[in-house]
């Protein structure tokens, strides 16, 4: 009894560890998903299907099956998570469907926050830092696309097996069992795992850490290779357009710029006096980059090449629907669709300017800092995301679902343009 008494009293404060620490997660998660739906609350109060989410994922998964659908491609590669999205709201009511669809996509928006906020993520910095770095992500600027949607869930996933992949091991079995899933996720969903996968293998070389995820993702970039071999023309045919003027376009106007003002058009503009203002962006801020580089933590250097790389990814093979007469990058460059490409860069950028602003160099600090302040301009522009158009969803929802069967419904999406097309059963 007297061995008895100290291991009871033992579990007892481990169990009210484990409670506390759930609770606290809990209530870090539902605040960044208020914070999301505050930034855009017709995902909730309105609830519509926009593009892909529609005219794809819950189309395909309606009328072929959600498991046939599930092993469609889309651009080449396999879109696992925005395909069981769609099969969970299949199991809901058709007029609320775009609702399910737009919870989940809040709630993996949230998980970075949690990830960032966890003892794994200690690494990163103390937690009043890493408490900032999460407030910087879920206010980044010129993140439309990105918002409460699911067919870019994408690229949360990516950020949030990124953050796994450099945390420190996980010590319980759940937290294995949650990174696996979060891996596997994004792996399955897009192309990113073929840049996790030198991550994964350089960081297990150096931390010993589990195989694991190198086995995850190579599995899933072997997947993720042989269907973008076997469907090459599910890619964009416009040609590219590249050029070095239209880079330094692009990089200011979208990626640091769009970081400082929020969303603008200043990429596009044709005045040619303007490249040399981009020029001076492009030197200015590269060069705050590439002192976070060389002084930050090895967590934040790797970011720094993980958002390179899909950077330099977006630029050379991007999904945007073809134009007359318009080049690829030209189409970046306009800012009318795309920004998603610009998420983690954009995202790399801000977290540079914080770490900046607390180097030992005075000129650094105080250069980080300026632009850390005017960043509220585009934090303040583009906290709230407009609303989508009122497509009249409810009406043709409800017509649907009182059709006899058979009947074929189009019903138009956002963005203007797009529609879905269901067979009723």
């Amino acid at each position: 009894m007297a061995g008895f008494r100290p291991r009871m009293a033992a579990m007892t404060t481990q169990q009210a560890s484990w409670v506390r620490s759930v609770a606290i997660h809990s209530a870090i998660f539902i605040f960044a998903c208020i914070m999301v739906i505050a930034r855009r609350p017709d995902a909730v109060f309105h609830a519509q299907f926009y593009a892909e989410d529609g005219r794809y994922w819950f189309a395909n998964a309606y009328n072929l099956g959600w498991w046939h659908a599930l092993l469609v491609t889309r651009g080449g590669y396999l879109q696992t998570f925005p395909r069981l999205g769609a099969a969970i709201a299949l199991l809901v009511p058709f007029s609320i469907a775009p609702l399910v669809l737009n919870l989940i996509a809040i709630a993996v928006q949230a998980i970075p926050v949690n990830i960032l906020l966890s003892a794994r993520s200690a690494e990163w910095g103390n937690l009043r830092f890493r408490a900032v770095l999460a407030a910087f992500y879920l206010a980044l600027p010129n993140t439309l696309e990105i918002s409460a949607g699911i067919t870019e869930s994408q690229w949360i996933l990516a950020l949030c097996a990124f953050l796994l992949l450099v945390a420190l091991r996980p010590a319980s079995r759940l937290a294995k069992v949650f990174d696996l899933t979060i891996c596997t996720l994004s792996g399955l969903t897009g192309p990113f795992c073929l840049l996790l996968l030198p991550i994964a293998t350089f960081l297990m070389r150096k931390r010993r850490s589990s195989i694991l995820p190198v086995a995850v993702f190579a599995a899933a970039s072997l997947i993720q290779a042989i269907e973008l071999l076997a469907h090459p023309g599910s890619r964009g045919t416009a040609p590219l357009g590249a050029s070095l003027e239209g880079f330094i376009r692009i990089l200011a106007g979208h990626i640091y710029l769009g970081t400082i003002l929020g969303a603008n058009g200043t990429a596009s503009k044709s005045a040619h006096h303007l490249v040399l203002f981009f020029a001076c962006v492009v030197t200015l801020c590269t060069a705050l980059i590439r002192r976070c580089f060389k002084e930050a933590p090895a967590n934040m250097r790797i970011f720094l090449l993980f958002a390179a790389a899909i950077f330099m990814a977006s630029l050379a093979s991007s999904l945007l629907q073809p134009v007359p007469g318009k080049t690829v990058w030209q189409l970046l460059a306009s800012g009318s669709s795309g920004c998603h490409y610009w998420f983690l860069p954009t995202l790399a950028f801000a977290w540079s300017l914080l770490w900046c602003a607390l180097d030992r160099s005075r000129a650094v600090r105080l250069i980080s800092r300026a632009l850390l302040f005017l960043m509220c301009i585009g934090l303040f522009r583009d906290w709230r995301h407009p609303a989508f158009t009122d497509m009249s969803f409810a009406t043709y929802a409800r017509d649907f679902e009182s059709a006899p069967s058979g009947t074929i419904a189009i019903i138009p999406i956002n963005p203007t343009g797009w529609h879905m097309q269901l067979s009723k059963h």
